[in-house]
């Protein structure tokens, strides 16, 4: 699943995004395994409190639902990256498998791989 988010990211814009994607992850899940892929334009910074709720979102995904890993494609010119990169990486640890890249070829190609990994 491919999802596209535009920051600066609060509590409600995680909110809408989480629930905008539960009907196609409910579809996808109901087929196997898949994998998420979020595409962040423009900025990545996030307060505390969307954090929670992205972890909440993650949680339910990767439990109630069957992803079995979380992307994130941000450019370099993403507002936030560099800094954020390990912030958004605690949320995924011990959940599930994560992993974050600058272009969409490269995320599609490391999905269908991990994909092709886990007998999906």
């Amino acid at each position: 699943m491919i999802s596209h988010i535009t920051g600066p990211w609060n509590k409600e814009l995680v909110t809408a995004w989480a629930k905008a994607c539960q009907p196609e992850g409910k579809i996808l899940s109901d087929s196997g395994p898949y994998v998420g892929i979020a595409v962040i334009g423009a900025s990545m910074l996030c307060p505390p409190d969307a954090m929670e709720t992205l972890r909440r979102a993650v949680r339910y995904s990767a439990t109630r639902q069957r992803c079995i890993a979380h992307v994130i494609v941000a450019g370099a010119s993403v507002d936030g990256r560099g800094f954020l990169e390990p912030v958004f990486a605690r949320i995924y640890e011990g959940v599930v498998e994560h992993r974050i890249f600058h272009e969409l070829d490269e995320a599609r190609a490391w999905s269908l791989a991990h994909l092709a990994a886990n007998g999906a």
